[in-house]
């Protein structure tokens, strides 16, 4: 079992056995023991894909909404792109743990590796977008902009 956090505070659980397993694939089509394949798309459809994730949470979450009442609606207000980047964690540490311990030592490594070289690339994507927002082309262009809809 794995936690994360939605944007309201929440705590949900994510639990990854036989039965959530079934779960998601009836529901949303994904199979979750495929989502650490390197071979596979399963990943990327997951992870890159808001709505997909979304539904692939929904699905996991779903005796917890039964539970309290909620509905699915209800359940997406509350998430966020914090919240989300939180629940893929849970998600894909909750997979990986399904897994037996041989292959669960080599998927948390390759997921640290993964996660390590995401951070990285993610700094540097901000350290460029605030680049280009701070320079003098960026000025500029804002400027042309304002003139033209002011029709000077």
């Amino acid at each position: 079992m794995k936690l994360f956090t939605d944007a309201k505070g929440k705590t949900w659980t994510i639990e990854v056995n036989v039965a959530t397993l079934q779960r998601v694939k009836g529901l949303t089509g994904v199979d979750l023991t495929k989502l650490i394949d390197a071979q596979g798309e399963t990943f990327s459809k997951v992870v890159e894909d808001v709505f997909v994730m979304f539904d692939v949470l929904t699905a996991l979450v779903q005796p917890q909404l039964d539970t309290q009442g909620m509905t699915p609606e209800q359940f997406g207000e509350s998430l966020d792109e914090t919240s989300l980047e939180g629940a893929v964690h849970a998600l894909i540490e909750a997979v990986i743990d399904f897994f037996q311990e041989g292959k669960r030592m080599l998927l948390k490594r390759a997921f640290t590796k993964v996660k390590t070289a995401a951070e990285r690339r993610q700094s540097t994507t901000i350290d460029k977008a605030m680049q280009a927002v701070e320079s003098p082309e960026f000025d500029q262009a804002i400027e042309n902009v304002l003139q033209s809809m002011s029709g000077n």
